[in-house]
């Protein structure tokens, strides 16, 4: 098994917890969804500009933060935390990110981009926050969102699978009901 494929297992386990447990209420379901769809534009917003390891991408969200497919993700998460009224899989999911895959991802992402694109990337890296936004973009340069660069990333897959999971966490509470009628 590669260890892509092991780093994402802990993001499996926390989705099937949040399905599993989930216990969705109006106020949570409108905030939940509202944060889940928000993150997936954001995320939908940003696979359309990057172009990875072409071009240093500061265009669309990246003229405003460095990492906007993460924080499209962290609002992902919390939205289904939210949605699903489980706090236990949110703190699970933060002290994860914050301690294992940030600092990862800083060592071998940055890295990778500094060396490709040199003090391009310094400047860039000096003057851009990593998960909150800047109130003015750091470059003027003008780049088209694009369906193509959407598909590359493989965003589609994402937008899919959050789909899923909403309504997977939307009809839980419904799933035993169903279960003793049909058996």
């Amino acid at each position: 098994m590669n260890i892509r494929k092991i780093r994402r297992l802990p993001i499996f386990v926390a989705a099937i917890l949040v399905v599993i447990f989930a216990k969705p209420y109006l106020v949570g379901t409108i905030i939940g969804l509202t944060l889940i769809a928000l993150g997936e534009a954001v995320r939908i917003w940003a696979a359309g500009h990057i172009q990875k390891n072409e071009i240093l991408t500061v265009t669309g969200p990246y003229a405003y933060v460095k990492n906007p497919l993460y924080v499209g993700t962290i609002l992902c998460t919390t939205g289904y935390c939210i949605y699903a009224d489980n706090i236990w899989v949110l703190a699970f999911t933060v002290f994860m990110y914050c301690f294992h895959y940030i600092p990862y991802k800083m060592r071998v992402e940055s890295g990778r981009l500094r060396e490709r694109f040199g003090s391009q990337f310094d400047d860039y890296d000096a003057k851009v926050p990593d998960y909150i936004p800047r109130l003015t973009p750091y470059s003027q340069e003008k780049g088209a969102w694009s369906f193509k660069s959407f598909i590359e990333n493989s965003e589609e897959g994402i937008l899919i699978l959050n789909v899923i999971l909403a309504t997977l966490v939307g009809t839980r509470p419904w799933w035993g009901e169903l279960w003793n009628k049909v058996f």
